[in-house]
């Protein structure tokens, strides 16, 4: 019992000296900031793509086929949403001093999702004619799919507002970094 009584007083007096001397350490004076190219590419990479634009799209794609004993007519109407936006290994830093030069690259297609069960079909056949099969329907998802690519692609406004948005986040990421003074874009 007396043991266990000295090794609790003596066990509290060791750790009262290790707190008390802990809380009289002079703080370090603080070093300068140099900023290194790896601080900020480390610092954007940590996430892969940067969305930069996020929008709805959709297309309407038509068959018809008429023959001698009658028409086949098929419309689909495939619709969802999209992503544009950088990755982030493909952004270019450079530094001068704490100012930090960034060039982007032009936003891309990131994520399509056009759900193939979510599409409107509507089918007019005629009364000696079947219905439009699934593989002529698949054929027309895929071409509306395709052109919806193309128009995102060159869509001008949709482009430049990516680019803008992917400036004004990779800035305001930048500043974060400690000793950043400035940002510009190439």
């Amino acid at each position: 019992m007396k043991r266990t009584l000295l090794a609790v007083v003596v066990g509290g007096v060791i750790g009262s000296t290790i707190v008390f001397n802990a809380s009289h350490i002079a703080p370090a004076e603080p070093q300068p900031i140099v900023l290194h190219e790896e601080t900020i590419v480390n610092a954007l990479t940590e996430s892969a793509q940067l969305v930069t634009l996020t929008g709805k799209a959709e297309k309407t794609e038509r068959y018809m086929d008429s023959r001698w004993y009658g028409r086949q007519e098929a419309m689909v109407n495939v619709r969802g949403t999209f992503k544009l936006g950088v990755d982030t290994k493909d952004i270019e830093i450079s530094t001068v001093g704490n100012v930090v030069k960034v060039t982007l690259p032009q936003p891309k297609l990131i994520a399509l999702s056009l759900p193939y069960d979510n599409m409107t079909i509507t089918n007019d056949s005629g009364l000696w004619r079947k219905d439009v099969d699934e593989s002529q329907l698949k054929s027309l998802y895929s071409e509306a799919k395709s052109e919806i690519k193309a128009d995102i692609a060159n869509d001008k406004q949709a482009q430049d507002k990516a680019e803008a948005s992917a400036e004004k986040t990779v800035e305001s990421l930048i500043l974060k970094i400690n000793g950043v003074e400035a940002v510009t874009f190439q």
